[in-house]
């Protein structure tokens, strides 16, 4: 369970000291912002780094361009690629120890996996993952990267899309075809610890660790679904950064806190790239209006 939570809804509270932005400089000059994909209402003012980085930006790079998640025929092609192939189940699709997991975790979200009929596995699970998130107060209209793409917006910054939504969608359709059962032990790991995870998960956020909280995903026993998920993936961003260096500077990218840590991360990739990479503070719930700039940290 701890790495679905991590790496499809990473969240905190409206206590977060810190900031996961970063500031980088070298051939061109960066800020990454490390998002939440669901957030509780209460999370928000946001520290007046956010807002003074964001003002910075001349363009703001996202995992998706999030309207197309509005577009018809866009949601058509993701509720094709979620069903199972007609007459196919649940149970036709994995193993009777992995379905028992997948059937604890409705049972934990107040569902019966038979609402679901229809759904491949790694999509039943995905669903009822953010159930058990809107349990707990937290929504992804909230969400740190809707947030900012609609302050750009706002703003007249223009966004730019490192992935579709086909592309990721097809991912996780393609990385749970190849490895079913793990997909599902992966997604439901510590069931029974939920409410201690995001504990843990909102500490590690204030600190403004990273790495404790890719530690907490805990990949080691699941090489080949991290591989997937992130380190090809920010592989494939890192290039797409290089072919931008033509573009006005400071550019800034809002992507998942999870691809910033790790050896294949952003920052460590950025780093090896020879530019100089520092964490910025935040204060929490200083008007964003006026705030002072970031103060990155030595």
């Amino acid at each position: 369970m701890r790495a679905l939570l991590l790496t499809l809804s990473l969240c905190y509270s409206a206590t977060v000291l810190g900031a996961s932005i970063w500031h980088v400089q070298g051939e061109q000059e960066w800020y990454l912002f490390g998002t939440i994909h669901v957030l509780r209402p209460d999370a928000y003012p946001l520290p007046a780094s956010y807002q003074t980085v964001l003002d910075r930006c001349t363009n703001l790079w996202l995992e998706v361009d999030l309207d197309a998640l509005t577009e018809p025929e866009i949601l058509l092609q993701v509720r094709s690629i979620m069903q199972l192939p007609t007459g196919a189940t649940l149970k036709t699709q994995i193993s009777a120890k992995a379905y028992r997991r997948l059937t604890l975790l409705a049972d934990r979200a107040g569902k019966s996996l038979a609402d679901f009929t229809g759904l491949k596995p790694w999509a039943v699970a995905n669903v009822l993952a953010l159930m058990l998130f809107e349990q707990r107060g937290f929504v992804s209209e909230q969400g740190l990267d809707l947030h900012l793409a609609q302050q750009a917006k706002t703003r007249e910054i223009p966004t730019l899309a490192l992935e579709t939504v086909i592309q990721q969608m097809t991912l996780l359709d393609e990385l749970a075809a190849a490895y079913p059962d793990d997909f599902i032990t992966f997604s439901t790991n510590d069931l029974d610890r939920v409410d201690q995870l995001v504990a843990e998960m909102v500490h590690n956020w204030q600190q403004g660790d990273v790495e404790a909280l890719y530690r907490l995903a805990d990949f080691k026993a699941y090489p080949a679904i991290e591989d997937a998920m992130l380190n090809q993936r920010n592989n494939d961003w890192m290039r797409q950064f290089e072919q931008a260096s033509d573009q006005t500077s400071p550019q800034c990218v809002a992507v998942g806190a999870l691809h910033m840590a790790g050896e294949s991360g952003l920052l460590a990739q950025f780093k090896r790239a020879g530019y100089r990479v520092r964490q910025v503070t935040a204060k929490m719930h200083e008007p964003a209006q006026g705030g002072p700039q970031p103060e990155p940290i030595k």
